[in-house]
């Protein structure tokens, strides 16, 4: 079955091509919901290599990198709000364009592991344990709950 037919020597468009157009749009516009999550690794290779300044210097990166990915995901949510009630109340195209995956979640507990695993790998070497200037940040991203690393036993 073709997009065109033939009627006395014309060609004209069937209705299936409005159909196919549809689809493609559909498709397209499902794919603008949103990225990918990239989460770090927790533990890496060079981790036995490191230094006190080295352990300090990764863990501030990453609290600075869990700052800049919370103020993404707070402006995610801000979209998916409007795009929400938008969709809902005036054009419905627009929930296609709503990231409910979160990937900023996954990026930020990846982090937050990450520098749990620096912070015992400071106290096992004797160095500063670094701290962390992102308490009440953290806060918020638990819901209110005040969470306290795991003790490690041995």
């Amino acid at each position: 079955m073709g997009l065109f037919i033939q009627k006395d020597n014309k060609t004209v468009p069937s209705a299936s091509l409005p159909a196919a157009a549809l689809l493609c749009c559909a498709i397209a516009l499902s794919s603008c919901g949103g990225r990918e999550a990239h989460p770090i690794a927790s533990t890496n290779v060079g981790d036995s290599r490191m230094d006190c300044g080295g352990i300090s210097r990764e863990f501030e990166a990453n609290e600075r990198q869990i700052l800049v990915t919370v103020k993404e995901r707070s402006q995610a949510q801000g979209k998916n709000v409007i795009l929400g009630a938008t969709g809902v109340l005036l054009f419905w195209p627009a929930l296609f364009f709503m990231d409910p995956k979160s990937p900023e979640k996954v990026e930020i507990d990846a982090l937050r592991n990450r520098n749990q695993v620096l912070t015992e790998l400071a106290r096992s070497r004797k160095c500063p344990v670094p701290k962390s200037q992102l308490g009440e940040v953290y806060k918020k991203l638990d819901g209110g709950v005040k969470t306290t690393p795991a003790k490690r036993d041995g």
